[in-house]
């Protein structure tokens, strides 16, 4: 789950509205029919074909998840709004997901203050494209510049208290724990780190670089161990040079078909 951004060619609008459409139409054909009926299953199937927006890869980073149609920012840590402004340091300037750096951010001009989830774009657009590219290439820019740091809370809320320590583990429990975690847990890793009901385990590849190690508390009140590490900000940097190619897209579209569609999902 998360936010995700596509850009819809005119005639992409078009299809997809008519899509919408049919399916409205075969929900009132078929919502009373049980739903091993043959037709209402053919009749489905053949909705599925449908086709969505185009994929068009980034001229710089042609295997990046962004796209010059598609950009991302997933719930997570992980995710370009959460990951950006932390590493710039505006995290608490505005409310997330609105904080200086994130994709809201960058696209204010475009969005102003709306809440709706479809824009049309036309040629009084363009000067807004043009400052959310602005605003994408000045992050990047930042993000070269700045120093990477992010944190990270190891609290217990998941799983019964029998699955934390009973009282101060050893040395050689501490590590014994981590190696088997660390061999059993390796494939489902984020960013090099993994959570458990005991905490989190980094080391999966290269490991990261802690710098700091404080106590707080976590999302419910309970005790937390808070890391600060010094993260890899390369990928973001990328997804915001693809953001800048996404408003160049946009432009490009608007000039070539007199309009295009922004789907703000999230």
């Amino acid at each position: 789950m998360g936010l995700d951004v596509y850009l819809y060619e005119k005639a992409e609008e078009e299809s997809s509205n008519a899509s919408e459409k049919a399916w409205d139409e075969w929900y009132e054909q078929f919502k009373d029919v049980p739903n091993d009926d043959e037709a209402k299953v053919a009749a489905r199937d053949a909705l599925r074909q449908s086709s969505g927006p185009t994929d068009v890869p980034s001229e710089r980073y042609p295997e990046h998840l962004f796209n010059r149609r598609y950009l991302r920012s997933s719930y997570n840590g992980g995710g370009f709004n959460h990951a950006v402004p932390e590493f710039l340091g505006t995290v608490g300037d505005a409310a997330y997901p609105l904080e200086r750096g994130s994709l809201y951010w960058i696209f204010e001009p475009v969005r102003g203050g709306s809440d709706e989830y479809s824009f049309e774009l036309s040629d009084g657009s363009i000067a807004a494209l043009e400052e959310a590219k602005g605003r994408a290439l000045q992050v990047a820019d930042e993000l070269r510049k700045c120093e990477p740091l992010r944190t990270i809370d190891a609290s217990c809320i998941l799983g019964s208290q029998e699955h934390m320590w009973s009282s101060p583990p050893s040395e050689a429990q501490v590590l014994a724990w981590y190696r088997e975690e660390k061999a059993h847990h390796a494939e489902h890793s984020i960013e090099g780190w993994f959570g458990t009901a005991k905490g989190m385990v980094f080391g999966f590849t290269e490991g990261v670089e802690v710098l700091a190690l404080t106590v707080g508390r976590g999302v419910l009140g309970e005790p937390a161990a808070i890391a600060v590490y010094r993260g890899d900000a390369s990928s973001y940097i990328e997804s915001a040079e693809i953001t800048a190619e996404f408003c160049d897209e946009a432009i490009a579209l608007i000039r070539r078909d007199g309009a295009v569609f922004m789907h703000w999902s999230s």
